[in-house]
């Protein structure tokens, strides 16, 4: 589980280099600082609750949605 929050962690870092340099040198805009920080947390906890989610759906994934047969009573009673 703690390799989860270091790939979260990277994917922001990420995030926030490119955020930054497309700031900076794409759109000549000087934005504080406080709103590319906001939007990296947004980010990690978004990879972290995917992550989550995914883990949790992994055995049904796995599964392939086989069809199971009701346990159902289909014949005519025997009384």
């Amino acid at each position: 589980m703690a390799s989860v929050f270091v790939i979260s962690a990277v994917i922001s870092i990420i995030y926030f280099i490119i955020r930054f340099v497309e700031m900076r040198f794409v759109e000549k805009e000087n934005k504080p600082l406080k709103f590319l920080v906001r939007d990296s947390l947004l980010v990690y906890f978004s990879v972290v609750c995917g992550t989550f989610i995914i883990d949790q759906l992994k055995p049904v994934m796995q599964d392939g949605g086989d069809k199971i047969a009701p346990a159902v009573f289909t014949d005519n009673p025997g009384f």
